[in-house]
């Protein structure tokens, strides 16, 4: 508690600033396949900053560049916070157009946001700094179809999922001969460079870092085998559960291991680690510098449950000009 509110204290504008910066713009909504989940972080951003004082204005962004530096212009806020996801939102492309436009803006920066989308970079970055990761290959489309299943790149189970995408989209655990026939038998369409990785059968833990600072950690227990894209959007599609039974120094690792990716890839505000764990060590899975802001997202939930409100989080986003 006192860690939350020493955030919370140091990231607080004082009255002048608060005077200073009063239009914010969010950007919502986006080109990629995240695009529905992305409108909802960028209502419930927008609502958040509302009830703080805040004038706020919501863009729906689509791929047109004078559209959106029109309405940017139009506007002129004196900050932007970005809830877009998945491609064009996260992997640096959306960042480098705002470091042009020349307001300050929300979580990682262009290079940051482009390492830490790339799930094979980061785990290369994680990995040169002594974080556990599974073991794990990069391919591409032909090579997937040219696996053999009685002599697969990894042994069974592992996993099957795009290098740079979100929200498990496109994410498939192969268990046998029989899901990687059926897997090279479907036309793939989330890109050419692809992760072939070993499956780590156990427990899922995601960790919020907030300024190089791990904050808080939930346990997911979600509905379907691993938290793929019904388990974090649907109501009911898992169960977060902040007072998970971890021992105490294996929960600490995690934490560490949590800050050394983040600051690893120079993140900076906001960022979401995940890890399995196997009942032995944690492993770092990736990690995610625009995580979900909706009402059933993960870092909501987890700063309620460290004693801060999803309005501390966004106040605290913030950065001063």
């Amino acid at each position: 508690m006192d860690k939350v509110i020493s955030y919370c204290m140091r990231n607080k504008p004082t009255k002048g600033y608060i005077i200073k910066m009063r239009k914010i713009a969010v950007l919502k909504g986006g080109w990629s396949p995240e695009r529905s989940i992305s409108i909802k972080s960028g209502e419930n951003v927008a609502n958040g900053f509302r009830k703080l004082g805040y004038d706020v204005y919501e863009i729906d962004v689509i791929k047109d560049l004078r559209y959106l530096t029109d309405e940017l212009y139009k506007i002129d806020p004196d900050y932007v916070y970005n809830a877009l996801h998945g491609i064009g939102g996260e992997d640096g492309v959306i960042q480098g157009l705002l470091e042009i436009f020349g307001k300050p803006y929300s979580n990682s920066n262009v290079l940051s946001s482009s390492l830490a989308f790339n799930k094979s970079i980061a785990k290369k970055i994680a990995k040169s700094a002594g974080v556990n990761t599974p073991h794990y290959i990069d391919i591409n489309q032909n090579e997937l179809k040219n696996i053999s299943a009685n002599n697969p790149l990894i042994s069974y189970p592992f996993v099957v999922k795009p290098c740079s995408n979100g929200s498990s989209i496109g994410v498939f655990v192969i268990h046998d001969k029989e899901d990687l026939k059926k897997l090279q038998k479907e036309e793939w369409i989330f890109g050419n460079n692809i992760i072939v990785e070993k499956y780590i059968d156990g427990r899922e833990f995601t960790v919020l870092v907030i300024d190089s600072k791990a904050i808080g950690a939930v346990e997911i227990l979600p509905k379907h085998e691993f938290y793929d894209y019904s388990s974090k959007y649907d109501e009911d599609g898992s169960r977060h559960i902040p007072n998970y039974n971890l021992e105490q120094s294996r929960n600490a690792n995690m934490y560490k291991m949590a800050e050394i990716v983040y600051n690893s890839c120079m993140c900076s505000g906001i960022a979401r680690v995940d890890f399995r764990y196997d009942g032995i060590r944690p492993y770092f899975i990736e990690i995610n510098t625009q995580p979900g802001m909706t009402g059933v997202s993960l870092v909501p939930d987890i700063a309620e449950y460290s004693g801060m409100s999803f309005e501390d989080i966004l106040e605290g986003s913030l950065k001063k000009l």
